[in-house]
Order: C-alpha cells, then structure tokens, then sequence
C-alpha cells in the first residue's frame, strides 16, 4: 500500500474516538473536524480508485505483450521442429551413404583380388612366353593340327585365347576404376552431408538460444504481472479499508453527537480471568506470561509484545476506549483486530493478533476493558499467545507498549 495513502487514512480513523476528554468538549469543533477527516478519506478513496484503474490498463497492456512473446516463442518451436527434421532425414542420408561406401570397399576389395590374381597368371604366362621365344604354346597348337581345316581353327583359337586374356585384364582395370571413382564420389557426397548437418545443427543451437531469450522475457512480464496484481490486489484492499474508514468516522461523528445528551457508558463487567481495568491511559491486554518484548528478533523489528497463557477460553480486551477499525482475518496475523483511540487529543492505534476468534466488527464502539476475542494460535503464529502492539499515530508506526502498560 502506498505510504501516503496509510498516513492520512490511518490518521482520518484513528484520530476519532475519545477516552478521557471531558463532556464538555467543544463537539461543534469535533463534529466540523471530523468532517474533515471524512472529506479527506473520500479524497483518497478517489485517488485509489485511479491507480487501481491505471495499474488495470497496465496489467491489460502486460497481458497483450505476453500473448505476442507467446507466439513469438511458437513459431521459432515450429522453426525448431522442421530442423529437427532435416537434420533427421540428412543422418538417414548418411547412413545410407555410409554404408554404400562399406559395401563398394568391400567389392573393390575383392575385385583387387581378383586382378592380383589374374595379374599373377598372366604374369607366368608371360614368362612362359619369353622362355620359349614368345610363340612355343601357340606353334605347339598349330602343329598339332590333323589337316588345314583343323589348323584353321586352331588358328582362330589361338587368336581369341589371346584376345581374351588381354580383354579379361582390361575389363578389371576398368571396373577398378570405375569402383574408385564412385567411392571418391560418394565420400564427398558424404562430406557435403556432414557439412549441411554441421550447419543445421548450428541453426538449431541459434534457434534454441532465441527460444532461451524469449522466455526469459515472458518470464520478466509474468513476473511483471504478478507483482501488478499484487498492486491491483492492495489497492483493492486499501480502496475496502479507506470505506471501512469512512463509515467509522460516520459512527464516531454520531456518538460525538450522544455525548452531549448522556454520560458515557459504564466499562464492561469483566469475569475473573480478564485483566484488571487499570487507571492509566492503556491496560494489559490479557493475562498471561510476558514472553516476548519490543525490539529487534531475528534480524527484524518486533514491533509489540507477546502475552502467553494455555488455559482454555483466554479473553482479549480492548486496551483502551476506541473504534475498531477492522476486524478480520489475515494470512500473517491470523485471527486480528484494529482499534483506533484519542487520548488526551493524541492519536493512537492498538493491534490485537493470532486470535483464536474475534467479538468485534469494523467500526463498532468500544470500551476499555471490554472483551474483543479469545487468544488463539492462528496465523503465522507457532504456539496460543497474543500479539499486541501500540502505535503512535497510524497504523505501522509502533512504539514500546512497555511504557504505557502498568
């Protein structure tokens, strides 16, 4: 809640009961005062009413910023998913290239065995030929015919013998060469793919880096959103008190009106286990053990006191004469009531926390003494007690109730 906003609507409620002034009090001048006050809060009520309005249309403007990231960061995931894809149909591509690759070593291996062989053969061939003066097998062949027609054919024989060694040879040297070509062929066809996945895979690293950036964005304006509607909530919340406010002042102008016709009322008849209504300006508030003081606790300000007691049906009193300001319940206080007081023309708020349950309502009258719950162990609380707290002025303005207290 805005600080401005807590002074002066603290201070217009708080500011309006009376415990020890006389009758006799100039109550036009309270009246005219307290008309003030109530201007005053209709004033701040207008001024929260805008900023809770403002603190809409940004929260409206958030949500619209949010929604276009949101698409933003759909469509690089659609990006995202065709990458994917492609860098799995180029390992797919791979794969089958790899294992061509595999299958031609393997025939160009055994085709070089093949010729090795061959090569071998022709070779003892060849030295067969130079031994014998190059034409030993072929004169042999001819020779060996029974009449010219025999010969003729021994002739051509001879021919394509020799015709089909060298056409053997040269069919293996070709296919070698071919084999070798393809598989040049095919591993820059392979280093192509690897160079493409390289850069898709770069692509998908750019992509994810962008995706990474987007929602760190969506998260700043979720964060962004969430501490306006936190705002918004407050507002809301102080926009309710500030009302509360102002109908307190209403109920406090119509008992300045009654004191001028009737004395004050008579404090509430308290039972045996309610504190003892003392004489000073302030009274305890419960009985029970003082285990816990005003001042500094866990590295923050424990700003009131702490009052324990296990028996059953503890009452809490008002601490002094006042109006309640709220009665409700809170996620921190628990079970909590507000009193505001003016004594002796000061202002003072009194808070009564971790009750188990409240007697009281917003705006009502209430005397010193008079029971407002029972003490409980609700809320941030870790044992029954109750929480007290006095502060000068509004409300988050404590002071040591210590020194009022007797």
């Amino acid at each position: 809640m805005r600080k401005k906003i807590l002074s002066l609507g603290f201070v217009a409620l708080i500011g309006t009961a009376t415990i020890t002034n006389p009758i006799t009090q100039d109550l036009t001048y309270a009246s005219a005062d307290l008309e003030q006050k109530k201007e005053n809060i209709k004033n701040e009520r207008s001024d929260v009413d805008t900023d809770i309005k403002k603190k809409q249309n940004e929260l409206s403007n958030l949500e619209d910023k949010q929604r276009v990231l949101d698409n933003e960061v759909m469509e690089l995931d659609m990006e995202m998913k065709d990458t994917n894809e492609q860098i799995r149909e180029l390992q797919g591509k791979m794969d089958e290239t790899k294992q061509k690759i595999k299958e031609l070593k393997v025939e160009i291996a055994e085709l070089k065995e093949r010729i090795k062989k061959r090569n071998a053969i022709l070779k003892e061939k060849a030295l067969a030929l130079q031994e014998s003066g190059g034409e030993v097998e072929y004169i042999e062949v001819l020779l060996g015919a029974k009449d010219f027609s025999d010969f003729v054919s021994r002739v051509g024989a001879v021919s394509t013998m020799a015709e089909a060694d060298n056409e053997i040879l040269k069919a293996h040297e070709e296919d070698k060469k071919t084999l070798e070509e393809s598989e040049t062929e095919l591993n820059n066809e392979l280093k192509d793919l690897e160079i493409g996945l390289a850069d898709l895979e770069s692509l998908k690293q750019e992509l994810k880096g962008q995706i990474a950036k987007k929602n760190k964005l969506i998260n700043q304006v979720k964060k962004r959103l969430q501490d306006t509607e936190t705002s918004i909530y407050e507002l809301e919340d102080e926009a309710t008190f500030l009302k509360e406010q102002e109908s307190a002042i209403q109920s406090e102008m119509d008992r300045q009106e009654q004191l001028g016709r009737a004395k004050n009322s008579k404090p509430t008849v308290t039972s045996s286990s309610q504190p003892d209504i003392t004489s000073g300006n302030f009274m305890w508030p419960a009985k029970g053990t003082f285990t816990s003081g005003y001042g500094s606790r866990w590295g923050k300000l424990h700003g009131g006191i702490d009052l324990a007691n296990p028996a059953d049906n503890v009452p809490i009193v008002a601490s002094a004469k006042g109006t309640v300001i709220r009665s409700y319940y809170s996620s921190s206080y628990g079970n909590v009531v507000f009193i505001s007081h003016n004594i002796e023309g000061k202002v003072y708020t009194t808070l009564y926390a971790h009750m188990d349950s409240r007697l009281v309502s917003n705006g009502q009258s209430i005397s010193k003494g008079q029971q407002i719950g029972y003490m409980g162990n609700t809320g941030r609380s870790t044992g029954k007690h109750l929480h007290f707290e006095i502060h000068d002025g509004a409300w988050k303005n404590p002071i040591n109730p210590m020194q009022f207290l007797k």
